[in-house]
């Protein structure tokens, strides 16, 4: 018989084995096994008492592995939900957060912010919709390692304002910058949604999602913040 059919047969064969129930064995069923084992075991050569005591032992490991394992999942449970609870706490805050996707509500400037690990000669900052299009573009001088503040009014290349939406920027360097050189985008906004579809909470300025770990500075809006959007 070539190899091919040996592998062929095996595996018709084994196609053709029935299987019960879960293939994990549990509690019931271990306990079944053991039983069954002292019934049918030889009077004149009847297990050992060591190894009968090892297999108890072996039943009650995985007892309290399992009554550990639920404990662990009712735990995970009951501290995701007060994750979840605690990170709607977020809503209606100002936060500062690593990220380079922004929300634009259609009038105003939006503030932003780039930190260099080096000093550039100059560098051009573009804005793109969601397409990636580029919507806005424009040569800045030289900047300064550190962090740097920027905005967009929702001026577009064409001359006209950009409409309400999701956008991101970028912040290319001219000229040669040195080695390990980085450029980190910052977003600022208010978070107004959170979203839980992925079991892990992910919050959201205007529809821009950030991740909970990029977030680097959240405040509370002042008064004269609020009354001027109530205007």
């Amino acid at each position: 018989m070539s190899t091919i059919d040996a592998v062929s047969t095996f595996e018709s064969v084994s196609s053709q084995q029935p299987t019960y129930g879960n293939s994990d064995l549990g509690q019931e069923a271990f306990l079944t096994l053991l039983v069954t084992q002292l019934q049918h075991q030889d009077p004149l050569d009847p297990q050992k008492n060591e190894e009968f005591v090892a297999q108890l032992a072996q039943f009650s490991s995985l007892e309290q592995l399992t009554t550990a394992n639920s404990s662990l999942e009712s735990l995970y449970v009951a501290m995701a939900s007060m994750n979840n609870a605690s990170m709607t706490q977020l809503l209606g805050q100002e936060v500062r957060a690593y990220g380079d996707t922004f929300s634009y509500p259609g009038e105003g400037e939006v503030p932003m912010a780039v930190e260099l690990t080096d000093g550039i000669e100059g560098a051009t900052f573009t804005v793109m919709d969601e397409d990636g299009r580029i919507v806005y573009s424009e040569e800045l001088g030289p900047l300064a390692a550190g962090e740097t503040e920027l905005s967009w009014d929702g001026s577009t290349i064409s001359g006209g304002t950009a409409e309400e939406g999701v956008y991101s920027f970028a912040v290319i360097p001219r000229g040669d910058t040195p080695e390990g050189f980085e450029v980190i985008h910052i977003v600022e906004g208010v978070i107004d949604g959170m979203s839980f579809e992925t079991g892990t909470p992910i919050p959201s300025m205007g529809g821009a999602e950030i991740g909970l770990g990029d977030i680097l500075e959240v405040t509370t809006p002042s008064n004269d913040d609020e009354e001027a959007d109530d205007q």
